[in-house]
C-alpha cells in the first residue's frame, strides 16, 4: 500500500529548497524509489510505504536480520547520497548555501539531494533510537 503525506511532503520542501520545490519532489522521488529497490533487492516484501518525503517510512518483511533493517531504514539517504556524488558541484558551493533552503544555487540538484541525504538520514537515526 502506497500512502502520500502531503504535510511530510511540503514540510520537506520547506525544509530542503523553497526555491527548488520541482528538485525537491525529484528528490523525494528518488529517496522511495532507493528504498524500494534495496527492499527488492533483499527480497523483502514490502507491505506499507509511506511516501512523506524525509519523513517517509516503509514496512517491509522477510528480513531475517536486524542490519538488514537498519541498511532499509538509511537505504534512501543512501540513494540521495548516490546521486548527489553523481550529479557533483557541491565542492563548488559555499557551505552558507549548502545550509541556507532559500538560497540561489549554481547546482541546485547535487545541493538539494544532499540537503535530503542529511535531514532524512537525521530522521532515520532518530527513527531508530526511539
Amino acid at each position: 500500500m502506497l500512502i502520500i503525506d502531503l504535510i511530510g511532503v511540503a514540510t520537506t520542501v520547506l525544509l530542503i529548497g523553497i526555491r527548488y520545490p520541482h528538485y525537491v519532489l525529484l528528490a523525494v522521488c528518488l529517496h522511495a524509489l532507493g528504498e524500494i529497490l534495496i527492499t527488492v533487492f533483499l527480497h523483502g516484501q514490502i507491505d506499507t510505504i509511506v511516501a512523506a518525503g524525509a519523513f517517509g517510512t516503509i514496512t517491509a518483511t522477510n528480513y531475517n536480520a536486524s542490519l538488514l533493517g537498519v541498511v532499509l531504514v538509511l537505504s534512501g539517504s543512501l540513494t540521495n547520497y548516490i546521486v548527489s556524488s553523481l550529479a557533483g558541484g557541491i565542492a563548488f558551493e559555499p557551505t552558507s548555501r549548502l545550509i541556507n533552503p532559500i538560497s540561489s544555487l549554481k547546482f541546485p540538484f547535487a545541493v538539494i539531494n544532499f540537503r535530503l541525504c542529511i535531514l532524512a538520514g537525521l530522521i532515520s537515526i532518530w527513527k531508530i533510537f526511539m
